[in-house]
Formats: C-alpha cells, structure tokens, sequence
C-alpha cells in the first residue's frame, strides 16, 4: 500500500494575496480574512518537507480577474506561480482572454505543464496542449488528464476562441484513458468544466479514478463518489484548496482522506511568494487608494438568483442612462467588498473587463426569449447543456420562474418597471461587452462608454445600497 497526497486549486479569479472571503453563518453572511497565493504555497511547500508525497494542481482562471493580471495579460503573475510547487494546470474559460498567442506563451513560461485535451488549433489541426501526462511518486504512476470548458466558442466574446476549436472532450477523455489504462496505477482528471458536467462525464467515461472539478466555484466538503470515481472541488478565488490523501494498492484506491482547507490568517505565508505578490501589486498601490465612493452594502456574488454586486453594476446602467433595463453577465468572480469605501482597484475586481457599454432595443417577446435561454443554461436537466454562470443580472425587471420547468416554459411573470410585459412592448435596454447577449451582437449600439466610468461616476453621487427587495424569484 503506498500513498499520495494531492492539493487542488482552482478558480483563483486574480484573488492572489490576503483577503475577504464570504461565509454563511447561519442564515446570515459574515466576512473572514482569509487565502493568497503565499498560504497556499506555504502550505504545500510545508507539507512536502514533512516527507508527505505531494502532488498539486490548478484548476483554472488563474490568469485573468484583477487589474495587476489584466493589465499585462496575465504575465505578472508569472514570477509568483514558478515559485509554487505546482505540478499542472487546466486552462479555465478566462484563461483565454488574451487570445490563441497570449495563452500559448503563458502556457510555454510556467514551470509546470499545462494540460488540455480538447482543444484544437485549427491552424495545425494538432492538440494545443498535452491531453494528458504521467506523473511519478512514491514508486507509483499517476496519468493525469486535462479537459477545459467546452463552451468558450459559444459563451466568451469571439476574440477568445480565434484560431481554436472546442469539444466537449467525452472522445477524447475516453482515448486518453485507454492509453493510460494498464499503464499508470491511477488515472485522475483535472477538469474546468464545473460540477455538474464532471458528475455526468463519469456517468458516460469509465475508467477516472479522481476529478479535480473546477469552474463552478464549489465549496465541496465531502467528495462525491459516482461510479467508481471520486470527484471534489475546492471553492474560489485562492481562499480555499482541497486536500485528498490516498492509500494505493494494485491500481486501485483503497482508502482516502479529504479535507477543504480553509486558509485563514493561522496559515503562515511564503515570504519569497509574498515578496512576489507585493511587488506585482506596488504599481497599483495609487489606484488602490483612490477612494470612488461608499456602499452601505456588503457587495458579493455568493447569490444565484441576484446580487448586491451586480445590482450596483446594473443601477449605474440604469441611472446614467435611463433606459427601462439594465443588465450584466452573471458572473462568479470578483472577492466581496465590505460596507465602507470603495476604490478603483475594487471596481477593477468588480468588473475586470471595464466592458463597453451598448444600447439594444429588445421587444417583450424577445426580451423573453433572452431570459428563457439565460435560464436553459443554467437549470438544463441535461448538464452538458449548462452554459451559463448565474442568472443574468438585471435592474428594472421583476421575474417570477420554475426553474424545472421544460425549455422556454419556466417563465410565470414578467414585469418591467413593475409593468406586466407584453409580446409587442419595446423596451431600451443597456448593457456592457459582448459576452452579454452574445447571439444580439448586430443589434447593438454601442457608446463611447466604459462600464467602470459608469459605475465611478454613479458612486460619486450617492452612497450604494440594495432596497434588499427579491426581483428575482423562483417557485
């Protein structure tokens, strides 16, 4: 019987030091101060010289989420991450951001390997990264394979996924496993393809003996076991990792241990990663004291349905616009911000990608169109089918929905401006990017107007705070 240890993080969104981390306390959130990318290497590089045999992943969405990463397409982070010892990484969706090149030479400056089997260059019709690879320790062999989300071509502005052609990865995971079946003592998956795609993936692959899940943002305290396959993730934006310690025999995983670490302030830090992390931050320290303004709320996207975060997003629309809807994309990321002072370096977290902002004319008919497609891609029955990140967010509409309801029946009622919409009503819309109402592109207008501008200037008028009221409700 040999054993290994295995940590994941994933989905760390840009959030690499030391920061506010949303927990539920009861029925009521609370803040923490907890993570950074310092802990986690701490923790890890600790455990490896306890005599531990250790293995350590990413998960995904490493390169994009902050102004540092942005800025420089993610090659600040570069010195802090070849001073982690991590062995591989999945690209996430964010991941390709910067384009096919930007990806690729990233990929080519990390002391570890980037992994991916479903993904193809259509320049050279090859593999744009190893599907898969082979690990040895402890006397034993581990094949891990890569699998990153599927859906970039069809959920992510175009500039994503120009020069690459995604699958879902079913064929091409099920190849990777024959190859390795017989091979290795134990075959893993590190996947960015969130939770409930991974739980139907084993249901169609034999064969995975772990998944690494990553995209979906799960705090997974107890893995899930589906077939013959354990599956764990380990929350977000570095304030988590997950810890899974095995005991091999014959190919087989006989028993296991798992742990998601919360990583609060009793960790101790990696001074040379810390040094790193400061340094990478040191040119932003002006836009971090460049107070925009307050919020009376705490602003967060823990919420499926609406969040304070994104209602100060669409409220800034609204307002400097006035139109009769606003909307934004139902993201996960972005640390939640305490009540108190908001800065510029805050709002970059808030909505990295400064998207610009667009008007479209939509009729009530459309208009429900949109939202029953917002709302297939997140509730499908079929996982596969699930798309989307949350529910798109809004402000000027009221929705009541079934969200197990059949495709393009889940919506009950629908109110705009607590008027009861019609086929025929036409409604001005704003929004930000084109990763919103993406299939819409045509018909939008767009202004001379980034979203971070918006939101600036709406805080500096008035404190921010929710009428705390459901807009959006499911029965």
């Amino acid at each position: 019987m040999k054993e290994i240890s295995i940590i994941q993080q994933n989905d760390t969104h840009g959030a690499i030091e030391s920061h506010k981390e949303f927990f539920w306390n009861g029925n009521s959130p609370s803040l923490s101060t907890v993570g950074g990318l310092a802990r986690i290497s701490q923790y890890v590089k600790q455990l490896k010289s306890s005599g531990k045999h250790v293995l350590f992943f990413d998960g995904g969405d490493l390169f994009h989420g902050t102004a540092p990463l942005v800025s420089s397409q993610g090659t600040a982070l570069l010195e802090v991450l070849n001073e982690m010892p991590l062995d591989a990484w999945v690209p996430g969706n964010w991941d390709f951001a910067y384009g096919k090149s930007a990806l690729t030479h990233l990929a080519a400056s990390v002391s570890f390997e980037t992994l991916a089997c479903n993904i193809t260059d259509t320049e050279t019709g090859a593999s744009l990264f190893k599907p898969y690879m082979i690990k040895e320790i402890n006397g034993l062999k581990i094949g891990v394979i890569g699998l990153t989300y599927p859906y970039v071509d069809q959920t992510m502005p175009a500039s994503f996924s120009e020069g690459l052609a995604f699958s879902l990865g079913i064929e091409e995971v099920k190849q990777a496993v024959a190859n390795l079946q017989g091979t290795v003592d134990l075959i893993m998956l590190n996947s960015h393809m969130g939770l409930p795609l991974d739980i139907q993936l084993v249901k169609d692959v034999s064969g995975i003996d772990l998944i690494l899940s990553g995209h979906s943002h799960d705090r997974v305290r107890k893995p899930l076991k589906v077939n013959d396959t354990l599956i764990f993730q380990s929350g977000s934006s570095s304030s988590f990792v997950g810890r899974i310690d095995l005991k091999i025999s014959g190919g087989k995983i006989k028993d296991y241990t798992h742990k998601l670490i919360t990583l609060n302030t009793s960790f101790v830090e990696d001074p040379i990663v810390l040094e790193k992390v400061n340094a990478l931050l040191l040119p932003f320290e002006e836009m971090r004291r460049t107070q925009v303004g307050v919020s009376h709320s705490l602003l967060h996207r823990m919420t499926l349905h609406e969040a304070p975060m994104d209602r100060l997003i669409t409220d800034a629309y609204l307002t400097h616009f006035g139109a009769d809807l606003s909307f934004s994309h139902g993201w996960r990321y972005g640390t939640p911000i305490s009540p108190g002072t908001i800065s510029l370096y805050d709002l970059h977290t808030i909505i990295p990608t400064n998207p610009k902002l667009f008007e479209i004319e939509l009729s009530g008919q459309m208009l429900r169109k949109v939202l029953e497609k917002n709302l297939q891609q997140v509730f499908a029955a079929n996982p596969y089918e699930q798309k989307g990140g949350y529910i798109l967010r809004s402000s000027g509409l009221d929705l009541i929905f079934k969200p197990y309801n059949p495709e393009g029946e889940r919506i009950q009622e629908l109110f705009v401006k607590g008027k009861e919409v019609s086929a025929t009503n036409t409604f001005k819309v704003i929004g930000g990017g084109e990763q919103l109402f993406k299939n819409l592109e045509s018909k939008k207008h767009y202004h001379n107007l980034h979203a971070i501008d918006v939101i600036q200037e709406f805080l500096e008028r008035q404190p921010f705070e929710t009428d705390h009221q459901s807009h959006i409700i499911s029965v």
